[in-house]
């Protein structure tokens, strides 16, 4: 287990437009690595990941912010509760379009930070919903609905930015993405999860459940995506 944030590598704080701080570290001469997201409501924490031989190296780690701070988090829940529909939609699509910005340019800004290495795709939670209904009415219907409707704002707008940039998306279970992605790398859920856990000694907090979730995500997301070796004459023959 690695992590490449040595004083040759040092990281340097810059502001978004929006004017929130994020990390910027220089690219590790690394081809390949993917992305574990752990997802909020207006904000989620990036994972970035790479495989070297038996190691799992940590390339990056931020906090992106995913809504324009005048706007309300949790509109579907709250706000549009008490107001007629037209400013109700009005509200919600105003969320979703920062939220969507803030994904794209969030994405965006940590693939050309980490370039020439090449992101292979994002891992994130399997969505709080199969889709958001087309109007407020319709959310407001359904309990169940509405108070899953605002987490998948931003968990769609991740996944939609994702797709425009060409980026494959893993989706993953919070209960067994650590057993997935101890499968793929050939060791058992106890040795990886210990091994993400001891990343926090490295970088220092924050460094909580969530993080270690979207580290596993993104190592299974990383071997999943890897393209396949061609096969040898010889193996061609037992296949």
């Amino acid at each position: 287990m690695r992590c490449l944030t040595s004083a040759c590598r040092r990281p340097q704080l810059k502001c978004d437009p929006g004017g929130t701080p994020t990390i910027e570290r220089r690219a590790d001469p690394m081809s390949e690595y993917s992305i574990g997201i752990d997802d909020h409501y207006a904000w989620a924490n990036l994972v970035s990941v790479t495989t070297s031989g038996p190691n799992d190296v940590l390339l990056d780690k931020r906090r992106v912010e995913l809504l324009d701070q005048q706007l309300t988090a949790s509109p579907y829940h709250h706000e549009t509760l008490q107001m007629r529909l037209t400013g109700a939609e009005k509200l919600v699509r105003d969320v979703k379009t920062s939220a969507n910005k803030r994904a794209k340019l969030a994405l965006s800004s940590l693939i050309g930070e980490l370039a020439p290495a090449k992101c292979r795709g994002i891992a994130i939670r399997v969505p709080p919903l199969p889709d958001l209904p087309a109007t407020v009415a319709e959310v407001h219907a359904n309990t169940w609905i509405m108070n899953r409707a605002d987490g998948m704002i931003y968990h769609q707008a991740l996944t939609q930015a994702a797709a425009r940039l060409n980026l494959r998306v893993f989706y993953f279970e919070k209960d067994n993405v650590l057993e997935l992605a101890a499968q793929a790398r050939g060791k058992t859920a106890r040795d990886l999860e210990r091994q993400l856990k001891a990343f926090r000694t490295t970088l220092g907090p924050p460094w909580r459940k969530g993080h270690v979730v979207a580290c596993a995500g993104a190592i299974f997301a990383h071997v999943s995506a890897a393209p396949l070796k061609p096969k040898t004459p010889r193996q061609k023959g037992r296949a």
